[in-house]
């Protein structure tokens, strides 16, 4: 059974890998948002995975991602095909927009977080559950572990967290080169220029930044409390494990609070 902020979600069972339980985590940390009744948007839907938790729990949720999207290896609620750029509802349309893990694939965030104005009601919220400095340092850093199993051809196979490619197929299809790059460097996850300018594209004041400049309304910006990387190195290690973990490491995400401007 599903559990949001310690209650029973009704009706919704599943058996959740690595990343399922990531993300059922990162919704424990802002799950006092998703009160029963909220109407909610969540944008970069995916599998479905969050958004059926949230329905379960009492939330009217619709769910939308970009058309063209990679299939998810298991589909959950049904996630609505859209642009990426034009939200598909009126003006005024939601309690809440929510998304996790898609901003920092924005090419054109000040339209973006425009555009999820539009659709907020009145006093409305938006929730962004963003990569943190934490998350980038060691994905960087597991990405050389990833690399030798990648090399060998006996990396993990994580549904939704790595390519099941070889370094063999890589070279046949793209080039020796390319490969023997893939293997170095650690490469940028988002629309940014390396991983590296990462560290600062993920930093809570630049995230603050983006809305501030963008004229809205910054509530909050809090750690998510769960350490996790891009490789899945460890994907049995407990939730538990990893919330002790963060304390140490750092979180590997944020949650963005932000409040609709009205004037």
């Amino acid at each position: 059974m599903s559990i949001l902020c310690g209650k029973p979600a009704n009706n919704f069972q599943t058996d959740d890998g690595h990343l399922e339980r990531i993300r059922r985590a990162e919704l424990e940390s802002v799950c006092e948002q998703f009160q029963p009744g909220v109407n909610v948007l969540e944008i970069g839907g995916g599998s479905g995975f969050q958004a059926a938790i949230l329905s379960s729990s009492g939330s009217k949720i619709t769910s939308i991602d970009i058309a063209g999207r990679k299939p998810a290896h298991k589909s959950y609620f049904t996630v609505q095909d859209y642009d990426g750029e034009k939200i598909p509802f009126p003006d005024e349309s939601f309690d809440l927009v929510f998304s996790s893990n898609v901003l920092e694939h924005v090419r054109s965030l000040p339209s973006f977080l425009k555009e999820i104005e539009r659709v907020l009601k009145p006093g409305g919220t938006s929730l962004h559950i963003v990569p943190s400095p934490s998350w980038r340092f060691w994905t960087s850093f597991t990405h050389y572990i990833y690399a030798v199993r990648w090399l060998l051809g006996i990396q993990q196979r994580v549904p939704g967290v790595v390519e099941p490619t070889t370094f063999r197929q890589v070279a046949k299809e793209n080039g020796l080169t390319t490969a023997i790059k893939q293997l170095v460097l650690a490469g940028a996850h988002g629309e940014y220029p390396n991983a590296v300018s990462e560290l600062y594209y993920f930093s809570r004041r630049r995230w603050r930044q983006v809305f501030e400049d963008t004229g809205i309304r910054v509530l909050k910006i809090h750690d998510c409390g769960v350490f996790y990387t891009g490789y899945a190195i460890m994907p049995a290690l407990s939730i538990a494990a990893r919330k002790r973990i963060a304390r140490w490491l750092g979180s590997s995400c944020f949650a963005v609070t932000a409040k609709k401007n009205d004037l």
